[in-house]
């Protein structure tokens, strides 16, 4: 398992958790979380294996309409 900057495992359910607090929680990037979160057989448990960096990169680009999920 990897672990974010914050010491936390880098799960779906982590980076919905933080992306909810950053970009609030009807932002397209939680909208894109929560269809993985629902499609993985893990589920909020399920581990992102991109870097932090490139998952941060994509939630952001999602969230200001720069990427289509």
């Amino acid at each position: 398992m990897t672990f974010l900057s914050t010491g936390q495992p880098a799960t779906l359910g982590n980076y919905r958790k933080l992306t909810a607090a950053v970009f609030g929680p009807d932002s397209k990037a939680v909208a894109f979380l929560d269809k993985k979160i629902k499609s993985d057989p893990e589920g909020e448990n399920a581990e992102v294996e991109a870097t932090e960096h490139q998952t941060i990169v994509l939630l952001a680009n999602i969230h200001f309409g720069k990427t289509v999920p």
